[in-house]
């Protein structure tokens, strides 16, 4: 405790986090910091134009991704990486991000499932709509969201969250992508009844709202605007060939 103090002394400034609405990772390390009662210095960024990649940003993230994190001298990215570091730093206790090596492998395991499978859903039916014109998501990309949909299901029944019978990091990083994946492939109670419940759940958490639901609604906006602007491209083209 006493060495966690000094810590904070050290690192007296308010932490940054460059974050974008539209980001899932970066709504869950915001998500993580209003838990713990943290207060953020939020850098917006538009990642929608290459004018985000700031002198700035490139200095403290070679990979310049989002969310970024800087904590006084400190500087790290990578969503899970900076969860982790968050609770390790300013938690009360390790209730988020458990210190015993079964219960933390747990949680390491859901954070993996989100690098390797939600995130790369995410990556083929919301980016090619907003970066590549797409109009619709393609069948074989919806099927493989299903099936993500199908292995959520049976974590969740054998337990109310996913790393077990209390709330960690791996629940809030991996329900930002989830809100995101249901906006464009919505879960159904009828086929996923404990994934769905465990959304609902999810959507009551403190903080929720602000956090995760209106980046999800901003991103939902942003994916109709590019969807009718793509219409009307497409119908200009072909109008044209006639």
């Amino acid at each position: 405790m006493i060495s966690r103090y000094i810590s904070r002394l050290i690192l007296s400034e308010t932490p940054i986090l460059y974050y974008s609405q539209f980001s899932p990772p970066a709504r869950a390390a915001y998500m993580v910091a209003k838990t713990l009662g943290l207060r953020l210095d939020l850098k917006n960024v538009n990642i929608f134009t290459k004018e985000y990649v700031t002198p700035d940003l490139m200095q403290a993230n070679p990979q310049h991704t989002i969310p970024t994190l800087i904590d006084g001298n400190y500087h790290l990215w990578d969503s899970h990486a900076i969860a982790g570091y968050l609770v390790g730093q300013y938690g009360q206790d390790d209730s988020l991000y458990p210190k015993n090596p079964k219960k933390r492998a747990h949680v390491d395991q859901k954070l993996h499932f989100d690098t390797e499978q939600l995130f790369p859903k995410i990556y083929d039916t919301i980016y090619p709509i907003l970066f590549r014109g797409r109009t619709e998501i393609p069948l074989i990309a919806r099927k493989r969201v299903e099936r993500t949909y199908d292995l959520l299901e049976r974590f969740l029944s054998r337990s109310p969250w996913l790393a077990g019978t209390d709330l960690t990091i791996a629940d809030i990083c991996c329900i930002s992508s989830i809100s995101t994946l249901d906006y464009v492939i919505p879960i159904r109670k009828k086929y996923t009844p404990h994934l769905y419940d465990y959304m609902q759940r999810c959507s009551h958490l403190p903080h929720y709202e602000e956090t995760i639901q209106r980046g999800v609604d901003q991103l939902g906006s942003k994916i109709q605007e590019h969807l009718i602007t793509s219409y009307i491209k497409h119908y200009s083209i072909y109008k044209n060939l006639d």
